[in-house]
């Protein structure tokens, strides 16, 4: 049985690493050597069925001491009907199937109950009680109370007829059914009361209360008896098995004798008597059928056989109420998955599909807030902790590099800095789309105060030993810290959003993919037209502007005044198309360059660009203002000399005020794009650029006052745009017409 002893194991505000409760953690429970006294238990070794162990009251049970049995041959014991009995239910793999096994022993009727484990067969013989069982009865009683389980219509309903069930099956006066939770503390669903005794109904009971090791025991077996708690234990002789070498492993055993601390534990209940019954869903233990009763009660065989198989038949109704709860709230998850899933398939840009439909993406996982992390943008959408707590929890969700979705209902308890925003977040759902990049969705529940009813203050005092707790009155406790839980369909949903999500990238990158090699070859095309443009009609421009010429001096007086303006035009046309293409030849050639990065000093740039354009700063008169000194970059420093030197250059340009200035800095970047790095400004107090034209103004050959200012091609702004491009960067421009413009560019 994989049991999730791993688990962070919580008992109100006691660690299960207390001194105390790790001994009883420890306990070997299922090797106990003795057995409780109301049965006796036989060790046999096969084939030889000779007996190697004896508990110590066969002497009172069966008349005939431990010393007198060991070393005999089992089939001794029998007569010969009863020894064919016994040989027949050995041929068989499982003996216990056939169990139990009317024998007599010194004219006293028996139960025998056969199982084998740990390579030893084990006999154990409870006193058959006078007159003869009637199975079918319960049987009939059985069809009944399924009938019932099967059309309650609610799970209290449900939890109620159980409890009712097995207390007519067995009289104990108090039956609970009883529901472990993930940490394993457990709390009483329903409950079925027949006589004066205290109701648990609503209580929870600690994780400690039930050990990892019994809880072992019980996904075993599916029923566990105590006839009386003030019994003095049968010990086995001799302690250790002489087959194993080690003491008995009663696993298995019905007669196996209980831990002190557990039966100290059901007398500070007043309890004299208890059963229970094991509920498992998907082989896992989920809960117990918990029966108290104040004085001993021992059940014959039938009831309990009775018992174990309503515990397995209703371990199968609670999966199927599980399932029907789980399929019907599956099927409301699918529908708004399928209509999110459907909106972002269709969508060009991953984020702003996400954003676009943040209203479905909050009620997709039934969170309060959301945050969507991808290529170093965090968006937030609803209630959601601060900005610079998300990118640290994003770092520490970086840094933890395991499964692709964690989800945890208490996230102080994993990241002690959620503390400060347990309001908010105490709930969180993580989908790491990328394995690489950190690229995140999260959701966020905020904290759910809650008040907890406990039976009895959850703990254990050990004062050289382990006690339990000896009041189980109603002991309140506030739980904070933790918000409504993710169950599976919110886990699978998580899954499922991360496959549409990495689906969608895919598609996305194989279309880009597609795009770039087009891109690739048409800027191709392009670098060998320039290169041609360039190069080949450069000696035909210039012989247009030399024939030009020639024309002037030795035809002037032929073609007259309108015939020379005519030539000039000529000329002028010419000397144009070709800074034109040497603009053009400029572009491309740093459209071909290899990025060199170092680290750069961009002061020292800045310095030397000032210099070569101290003859147009002077004739301007412009004031150069540098009120912040460049830091130092890495990037590439011939390049970038190209971007600051086309700025400033088109900012003393492009000015008429009678005091003109332009100021070259730099500023921090946005939180939340640090990685961007800091971002440069070069700002003027010129004519500025009319909103409608901001983008065009990085358009290659697009001049905005070629009416008003002569000169110039319309290549800076463009090859300006293109180096920062290639370095990873993004520029910009904020201008109001009339008052001045600012360019704003990132080199990363």
């Amino acid at each position: 049985m994989d049991l999730p002893d791993e688990r962070d194991q919580r008992v109100n505000s006691v660690p299960i690493s207390e001194p105390g409760l790790d001994v009883c953690a420890r306990e070997p429970i299922h090797i106990p050597g003795a057995i409780q006294p109301h049965g006796a238990l036989l060790a046999v070794r096969e084939p030889e069925l000779t007996i190697s162990q004896a508990s110590v009251n066969c002497g009172t049970l069966l008349g005939l001491n431990p010393a007198d049995l060991l070393g005999l041959n089992l089939y001794d014991l029998l007569d010969p009907e009863e020894k064919a009995k016994i040989a027949d239910a050995l041929e068989q793999k499982n003996p216990a199937q056939e169990s139990p096994l009317p024998i007599s022993f010194n004219g006293r009727r028996f139960d025998a109950l056969l199982h084998r484990h740990d390579g030893v067969l084990i006999v154990e013989l409870e006193p058959a009680p006078p007159g003869a069982e009637n199975f079918a009865r319960h049987h009939r009683r059985l069809q009944g109370f399924i009938e019932e389980m099967q059309h309650a219509a609610t799970l209290p309903a449900f939890y109620a007829v159980v409890a009712r069930a097995v207390s007519q099956l067995t009289g104990y006066e108090r039956v609970m059914v009883y529901k472990f939770d993930p940490d394993w503390n457990g709390e009483v669903l329903g409950e079925m009361l027949s006589a004066d005794v205290d109701s648990y109904v609503g209580l929870h009971f600690p994780a400690s209360d039930i050990p990892a090791q019994a809880r072992a025991l019980y996904a075993r077996s599916w029923l566990r008896i105590i006839p009386t708690v003030d019994y003095t234990p049968a010990v086995l002789e001799p302690a250790l098995n002489p087959q194993t070498g080690r003491p008995l492993d009663l696993s298995y055993a019905v007669l196996r004798s209980v831990s002190p601390i557990h039966l100290e534990y059901l007398r500070n209940m007043e309890v004299g008597a208890s059963m229970s019954i094991s509920l498992l869903v998907e082989g896992k233990l989920w809960g117990l059928i918990a029966c108290h009763h104040r004085t001993e009660r021992q059940l014959p065989f039938a009831v309990r056989a009775a018992c174990e198989l309503f515990g397995q038949i209703t371990s199968r109704e609670i999966t199927a109420k599980q399932e029907e709860e789980r399929l019907g709230k599956q099927a409301e998850i699918n529908t708004i998955q399928t209509r999110f899933f459907d909106a972002i398939s269709r969508a060009e840009n991953l984020a702003e599909a996400l954003l676009r439909y943040a209203p479905s993406l909050l009620e997709f996982m039934n969170a309060a807030g959301a945050a969507i992390c991808l290529g170093g943008q965090c968006s937030l959408v609803g209630q959601t902790p601060p900005r610079d707590h998300v990118s640290a929890l994003l770092n520490w969700l970086q840094e933890r590099g395991e499964e692709p979705v964690f989800a945890t209902d208490s996230l102080s308890l994993h990241w002690a800095p959620a503390a400060g925003f347990k309001e908010a977040a105490s709930g969180l759902l993580s989908v790491k789309i990328s394995r690489v990049e950190p690229h995140f969705v999260l959701w966020f529940r905020p904290e759910v105060p809650a008040t907890v009813n406990w039976a009895g203050e959850p703990k254990k005092s050990a004062d050289g030993r382990l006690h339990p707790r000896k009041s189980f009155a109603i002991w309140q406790e506030t739980v904070t810290g933790r918000s409504l839980p993710w169950d599976e369909g919110d886990l699978r949903g998580a899954h499922e959003l991360r496959g549409a999500l990495n689906a969608l990238v895919i598609r996305r990158t194989e279309r880009l993919l597609h795009l770039n090699t087009e891109l690739e070859r048409k800027n191709s095309d392009l670098n060998s037209f320039a290169y041609i443009a360039s190069h080949d009609l450069k000696e035909p421009l210039r012989g247009i502007h030399h024939f030009s010429r020639f024309l002037r001096e030795d035809h002037a007086v032929e073609l007259g005044a309108e015939g020379l303006r005519k030539v000039d035009t000529i000329a002028a046309l010419a000397s144009n198309t070709n800074d034109l293409l040497i603009a053009l030849a400029h572009f491309s050639e740093i459209g071909r360059m290899e990025l060199t990065l170092r680290e750069s000093d961009l002061r020292q740039i800045l310095d030397e660009v000032l210099a070569s354009l101290a003859a147009a700063v002077h004739e301007s008169a412009v004031e150069i203002r540098r009120p912040r000194t460049l830091p130092l970059e890495r990037c590439d420093p011939v390049l970038v000399r190209e971007i600051f030197a086309n700025l400033i250059a088109n900012a003393i340009k492009y000015n008429d005020k009678p005091v003109k200035w332009v100021e070259i800095s730099w500023r921090d970047p946005e939180p939340g794009q640090e990685e961007r790095g800091p971002v440069f400004t070069v700002s003027d107090n010129g004519i500025g650029i009319r909103e409608r034209n901001l983008d065009a103004a990085f358009q290659m050959f697009r001049r905005l006052n070629k009416h008003t200012f002569s000169g110039g091609t319309g290549a800076g702004l463009a090859i300006v745009k293109s180096v920062v491009e290639r370095h990873g960067g993004h520029i910009w421009v904020e201008s109001v017409l009339g008052e001045g413009s600012t360019f704003l560019f990132t080199l990363r």
